[in-house]
């Protein structure tokens, strides 16, 4: 029905429909109008004969006081059903009332007032018996029906040339818009690209079968063409689909030449570090089990030669001698150890067994342990803030990077106050922190700090082989931690270790 509506043909149709009927109905009523005017005029004109002989008449009748002659006429005139009347109306005060009505028996229907009934027409009158005006009134009825049969030729006319319109619309909608409503949407769906809506085509000359020929055959090669594009896109789809086949094998071998590339970097970056590990360790090596070595030498040549002098050698000079040989062997020892555990951070084989450890219980135990074995009376202050808690730790890595820094602070403050380690305890870290008031390290080497075999300028007097804050640090990260330093020369240094809660 929408489609229908929006229609040009049918707006043209129902324009050409509508007007006609218009036209028709407006001439109807116009020559209705027209006779019934023409009627009017005729009526009112034989009124006008009337008043002048009905006014001579009642001038006569009211001076020989004899109406017959009135109601002669009016009985005359409404023998043909024209119902005529007259009304002789005196005036008074405050109007008129009526003084006669011939024929008498329409004077009670005061008929001289109704203008919807009769044609009325009203004059003066003035005589010596009565003052006032006459009123002549003839029925409508007969005009009427003369106007009934003048205007039945002009509504059979129009209702005849409405049912012609209406036929010729039916043949219009049948023939012109029907059709015209048929190919809109055809082309209509052919626009949508539906290639499976049908229009029936035909052999006719006319503008509409020229119009759906002409329709059909644009679907037919937009089909065609349809068929054409289809396979120059699977063609086209298939090339794609392989060129981005031959590009992802590019990109997987582009991505594992450079994942070769990146191992063959690193292999060098590592094969570096190990020539750099290599030539430090046997530079260290050089120096830190010559040394020992050469005490155990030359205590053992010392045994030698008071053993060769057949004299029973003093217990006081053999436990000196053996003493030494037992610390230098103890000092090698725990050299071999740092580097044993140096090659297991470097392989990536340290073990991580974590438990629940009680860091307070924990920290006090190595305080105790190292404030035992201090030969210089000085001890390791604890300190801890906030409320306690367990963290999930490996006890035998911790244990081994606490006592690396814990070492070094008394190794490197000799002569100063005590060192301090703390524990406390955030709301969401526990921090660890070891601090000395001893030689403290140059700004420039903070960075250096942690590197396999690095020792401070300031430090080289000092026995150590620069490997343990290097374990240190490995040890706590592998726990899941994080270390720090902050240091002053001249006034000493602080570690941190930092685990998360």
């Amino acid at each position: 029905m929408k489609s229908l509506l929006n229609s040009f043909a049918f707006r043209l149709w129902a324009l050409f429909a509508i007007s006609g009927i218009f036209l028709s109905v407006t001439l109807g009523y116009y020559y209705n109008n027209k006779n019934y005017k023409i009627l009017e005029k005729r009526a009112n004109v034989g009124l006008e004969a009337m008043a002048r002989s009905a006014s001579l008449g009642i001038h006569v009748s009211l001076k020989s006081n004899n109406f017959q002659i009135i109601e002669e006429t009016i009985n005359q005139i409404s023998k043909d059903n024209n119902y005529a009347f007259i009304a002789l109306l005196e005036r008074e005060d405050n109007g008129y009332k009526l003084f006669r009505c011939f024929p008498d028996s329409m004077g009670f229907n005061k008929p001289y007032h109704d203008s919807t009934t009769y044609y009325l027409k009203s004059s003066d009158f003035e005589t010596d018996i009565i003052n006032g005006k006459i009123i002549l009134g003839t029925s409508k009825e007969e005009s009427r029906e003369q106007l009934k049969y003048l205007n039945r030729p002009i509504w059979q006319l129009t209702y005849i040339a409405n049912f012609a319109l209406l036929l010729l619309s039916a043949f219009f909608f049948i023939l012109v818009t029907n059709p015209i409503r048929k190919a809109s949407r055809f082309a209509s769906e052919l626009s949508k690209r539906n290639y499976n809506v049908e229009l029936r085509g035909s052999n006719g000359k006319n503008e509409i079968s020229v119009l759906n020929n002409s329709l059909i055959t644009l679907k037919h090669n937009l089909v065609k063409q349809k068929e054409t594009n289809d396979e120059l896109l699977n063609n086209l789809n298939f090339e794609i689909e392989k060129q981005t086949e031959e590009i992802k094998v590019k990109s997987r071998l582009q991505k594992k030449l450079q994942e070769n590339e990146l191992k063959l970097k690193n292999s060098l970056v590592k094969e570096k570090e190990l020539g750099v590990l290599k030539t430090s360790f046997v530079s260290m090596a050089s120096h830190q089990f010559k040394t020992p070595l050469a005490v155990i030498q030359a205590n053992a040549e010392l045994y030698e030669m008071l053993a060769n002098t057949g004299e029973i050698i003093e217990p006081k000079k053999s436990t000196k001698v053996t003493g030494r040989i037992i610390e230098a062997i103890g000092t090698m020892s725990n050299l071999i150890d740092e580097v044993l555990a140096l090659g297991k951070v470097t392989s990536g084989n340290v073990a991580y067994t974590p438990e629940n450890l009680d860091l307070v219980g924990f920290c006090e135990k190595l305080a105790e342990e190292f404030n035992a074995i201090q030969a210089d009376g000085r001890s390791l202050d604890f300190v801890k803030e906030g409320h306690p808690i367990k963290l999930q730790l490996d006890p035998i890595l911790l244990t081994h990077s606490l006592s690396n820094l814990i070492s070094n602070a008394f190794k490197y403050s000799v002569g100063k106050e005590n060192p301090q380690l703390r524990i406390h305890f955030k709301p969401k870290e526990v921090v660890l922190s070891v601090k000395d008031y001893g030689l403290g390290i140059p700004e420039e080497e903070h960075l250096k700090l942690f590197t396999p075999f690095f020792r401070a300028n300031n430090v080289t007097d000092i026995k150590g082989s620069g490997l343990g804050l290097n374990i240190a640090k490995e040890y706590v990260e592998v726990n899941k931690g994080q270390i720090s330093v902050k240091s002053k020369l001249g006034e000493g240094s602080c570690f941190e270790i930092t685990f998360k809660r």
